[in-house]
């Protein structure tokens, strides 16, 4: 084996370096994938709410705040259609109950949107 010039050892820590970055990000990624599997689901329950709480807080941004009876109203007509229940059976299904319950304590719907990241 020749042997390692001073010249040289910059260059494999370097390498060294840069490996453990690489791995480090690796496994950070995987052991995020794995929690969010084992991680307890929301309920159906939970899901309707944080789909409600998204349309209130879009309902808001797009045109003021409004009285309750006609976020009240806009949020029944919202649930009858197959558009809400997909997004809450899909929110079931990917969604973690952290994720869920940050969301529906989100002040706004930037926040709401970076919970489910």
């Amino acid at each position: 084996m020749p042997a390692v010039t001073e010249s040289a050892e910059p260059a494999r820590r370097h390498a060294l370096a840069a490996a453990a970055v690489v791995a480090l990000v690796l496994g950070t990624v995987v052991v995020k994938r794995v929690a969010a599997r084992v991680a307890p689901r929301p309920s159906a329950e939970d899901c309707s709410s944080l789909v409600d709480r998204y349309l209130e807080h879009t309902l808001w941004q797009r045109e003021g705040p409004r009285r309750p009876e006609e976020i009240a109203s806009a949020l029944e007509r919202a649930r009858a259609t197959d558009e809400h229940a997909r997004d809450a059976a899909d929110c079931e299904l990917r969604l973690t109950r952290a994720q869920v319950d940050c969301g529906i304590k989100a002040p706004s719907v930037d926040e709401l949107e970076r919970c489910l990241q």
